[in-house]
């Protein structure tokens, strides 16, 4: 199958492969189009201009690259996203994985577009009209520790017994205390989760969430919006971060290219 962000192709490269000094770097598929936003990035050296390569309806996002140079740079990765969430605050966009490199502008038509050109169609149509935006939750001040607490008759009573314990003593009862909170923890944050997606679900047409790692990381939450409902979208972000005010801080990041919406293949 093609080289989508979840999935390497044979086609990508990433070195200096028979001789050949350079490739064709590929950030995503959009529908056909003729001109570029200015001033985008380029993974890389950052001197290449980003161009299209074309087929049919299909328009691939590429920019050459040196294949001596390792890619793999925090500014590599970022310019791979910034191109890419540049083009979906306009128009639909299939991310491809980063990293993704064939050999010449040729092979991105001869081994990615042409092959697959009824699939990117179908994805770009599915995907029509719909961004994705993130939202990230932080706990604060521990709001969710002194929430548990009070929730917890257990969690209050092993709490009390060992405070003001040596510390090697109390070992069973401070292991128990620990197992407790950490569910807890998982818990509040389930429903913490299912609460943002239950508030924004009207004005989005999709939600994937992710696992937080974290110590007071609440929440991590990609939600698929209709571009006319963005303003909605919003709004209702702004309406459960003044609920969760003192409790949770929320972060709104987007549009982005619908990076966790992408069919299965």
């Amino acid at each position: 199958m093609m080289a989508t962000r979840a999935e390497r192709g044979d086609q990508v490269q990433s070195g200096q492969q028979d001789g050949v000094d350079r490739g064709v770097y590929v950030y995503g598929i959009v529908d056909h189009r003729e001109k570029l936003p200015d001033d985008l990035p380029s993974v890389g050296d950052g001197k290449e201009e980003v161009d299209l390569a074309s087929y049919g309806k299909l328009s691939a996002l590429v920019s050459e690259v040196q294949l001596a140079r390792p890619l793999g740079t925090r500014e590599d990765l970022l310019a791979h996203e910034r191109v890419l969430d540049t083009l979906a605050a306009e128009a639909t966009v299939i991310p491809m994985r980063f990293g993704s490199v064939v050999r010449t502008r040729e092979a991105v038509v001869d081994e990615l577009l042409a092959p697959h050109q009824g699939h990117f169609e179908e994805v770009l149509a599915e995907l029509a009209g719909l961004v994705q935006f993130t939202v990230r939750g932080r706990y604060a001040n521990n709001a969710h520790l002194r929430e548990i607490v009070s929730e917890e008759p257990e969690i209050q009573e092993l709490r009390a017994a060992v405070q003001g314990l040596p510390e090697d003593a109390g070992y069973a009862e401070r292991l128990r205390l620990g197992e407790l909170v950490n569910n807890a923890v998982v818990r509040k944050r389930e429903i913490d989760a299912e609460t943002l997606i239950s508030s924004l679900g009207k004005s989005s047409a999709a939600s994937a969430s992710h696992a937080v790692a974290g110590e007071d990381d609440a929440m991590h939450v990609a939600f698929l919006v209709d571009r006319e409902a963005v303003a909605q979208f919003e709004q209702s972000v702004d309406d459960l971060g003044r609920q969760w005010d003192g409790r949770v801080n929320l972060r709104l990041i987007g549009p982005l290219a619908p990076y966790d919406f992408l069919p299965e293949t």
